[in-house]
């Protein structure tokens, strides 16, 4: 399968799943809660791959501009319907990216999350695009967090004897179930190493680059972390 295709069945995964994902995604993770610090009243905010935009739970205290980007259009009505007071008040927008990247202004964001959403990305060419791009949309001294899953961790080893499966070195197949316990839909997921990440990161542009792996908003070892988390400036 190439590129193209694994996006696209990302996509339709995720609409398929919408409801079903959604209901897990009701509030905010509490590893999320540590950037609370970072954000600031008047900042410009990118959400990337952001799903019903539960990332909103982390800016409602402050006056700031969020705009969600999403391929899924399912989870996008979701986060409509969800966040409809802050849209109408023009703190939130949403955004499609299936027929294509959202183009915003060079130095217009504050802060960008990528929050499980850029281990979906199959190739080092998708992956280097979108870093670049958002390089050059984030002012001077903006930070951009990210977050990936932790396929070291004793956690992602057990459920790959469970059902996950490898597709290549470093990319998998995790299979969502409904409450039946059938499968509807298997999603891509690429395993990152601190050094690929890291690369990737130093090659978009990016300095000041810091790692450390979490589970719960608690610093802890790669085989107890369930998440890889990487702070970046421009």
């Amino acid at each position: 399968m190439d590129s193209k295709a694994i996006i696209h069945k990302i996509r339709e995964d995720y609409n398929r799943i919408a409801e079903l994902f959604s209901d897990t995604r009701y509030d905010l993770w509490d590893e999320l809660k540590q950037f609370k610090k970072l954000v600031k009243d008047g900042q410009n905010i990118l959400d990337w791959g952001c799903g019903n935009g539960r990332l909103l739970f982390l800016l409602q205290d402050n006056n700031v501009k969020y705009f969600g980007l999403d391929q899924s259009d399912e989870l996008l009505k979701l986060a409509s319907k969800k966040w409809e007071t802050e849209i109408q008040s023009g703190k939130a927008s949403f955004f499609s990216t299936a027929e294509g990247e959202k183009t915003f202004s060079t130095s217009f964001f504050d802060l960008v999350f990528m929050v499980a959403s850029f281990h979906h990305l199959p190739d080092e060419i998708t992956r280097l695009e979108l870093l670049k791009k958002i390089y050059l949309e984030m002012k001077n001294g903006g930070q951009i967090i990210t977050v990936v899953w932790n396929l070291e961790s004793d956690w992602a080893q057990g459920q790959l004897k469970k059902g996950w499966s490898k597709m290549a070195e470093n990319d998998y197949v995790v299979p969502w179930k409904d409450k039946d316990g059938k499968v509807i839909s298997e999603r891509y997921y690429h395993h990152f190493s601190k050094d690929e990440l890291s690369g990737l990161f130093k090659r978009a542009g990016f300095k000041n680059i810091r790692f450390f792996y979490d589970d719960e908003d608690q610093m802890v070892g790669v085989k107890e972390a369930r998440n890889l988390i990487v702070i970046a400036e421009k």
